[in-house]
């Protein structure tokens, strides 16, 4: 009994409260996206405040970011095309990591894509791959990056040479160049990306390569698009222009990266004999079925490096 007269029974070891969260997950507001283009620009070279942009914006497009104290700590987008959904955009500013922000944040992307998509995909950058694959992905297939690199783009800058290109002065025109375009691409992808490359064709004019092995098909043999940013797609059934267009980039921006499939051997060759240098690998990675239709020995430049 104590002095109050109140009765207490046999004292119990005080349980620890569980500790507060010091950080949650919520959808990106427009305000957020200083910060979102701060941290991708950090992580990834190949960002710019243009390129983030233009990829929150395209229609199917899901953004998810990490807060803490008030200040966006990590991030990742879902793109939702049809059968086929991409994870991309993973990143955790360095004082942040190694607390599962990373983990939540793909989960949470993940279950966006499985209820849009039959499969979902990422490119995993080295030692992610043993986060994803505890998420339930598997390894599908190994991407290079390749660089003039060493600092001498300028005096190794290659000379271009002629391509026919489908000009977009005309609203027709470049209405037709977007179709051409979908229906190659969905030829060497398996996959319905017309939202992306719609949006790209409104920013820019993609340049369509039709003779080539496709012609009796009625299907143009390549296409490549040059973005406001740098270096865009380029996709080519014909090893020959595939490797006009690659030169054709490289010599408007020696400083451009050209990420593709290891299955692309003639791209391989390519970078060899264009003395350009590996720099990174990248693993191709999914959750559910495999995509019929997927050619990619026809990459040549990925339509960015979240999308393959």
């Amino acid at each position: 009994m104590t002095s109050d007269g109140s009765i207490t029974g046999p004292q119990q070891p005080r349980r620890p409260f569980p500790p507060l969260p010091t950080w949650r997950l919520r959808q990106y507001h427009d305000a957020d996206f200083d910060e979102i283009a701060r941290l991708r620009q950090e992580a990834f070279h190949s960002s710019s405040r243009e390129s983030v942009r233009f990829s929150l914006s395209v229609p199917g497009a899901t953004v998810f970011v990490a807060e803490a104290r008030g200040t966006i700590v990590g991030t990742a987008v879902t793109l939702a095309f049809g059968q086929t959904a991409w994870i991309g955009g993973v990143v955790v500013t360095p004082a942040w990591q190694r607390r599962g922000i990373a983990t939540a944040l793909t989960e949470r992307a993940l279950e966006v894509g499985q209820a849009r998509a039959r499969t979902v995909l990422l490119l995993a950058l080295g030692p992610a791959r043993r986060l994803y694959e505890g998420l339930g992905f598997v390894y599908e297939c190994t991407y290079g990056t390749w660089t003039l690199g060493g600092g001498q783009h300028e005096d190794r800058r290659l000379p271009a040479s002629q391509t026919a290109r489908q000009q977009a002065s005309r609203p027709s025109s470049n209405a037709f160049a977007l179709r051409s375009c979908l229906e190659l691409d969905h030829l060497v992808t398996g996959e319905v990306r017309e939202p992306y490359l719609r949006r790209v064709s409104e920013i820019t004019e993609i340049a369509l390569t039709r003779a080539g092995p496709q012609k009796r098909r009625g299907i143009a043999a390549a296409y490549a698009a040059r973005l406001p940013w740098g270096a865009g797609p380029i996709i080519s059934t014909d090893p020959s222009i595939g490797a006009r267009l690659v030169r054709e980039t490289l010599a408007a921006d020696p400083a451009a990266r050209i990420e593709f499939p290891d299955a692309n051997a003639a791209g391989t060759a390519l970078m060899s004999e264009l003395g350009l240098k590996r720099i990174e690998d990248d693993y191709r990675m999914r959750v559910g079925p495999p995509l019929v239709g997927f050619h990619p020995e026809f990459v040549y430049r990925v339509l960015t490096p979240m999308l393959g």
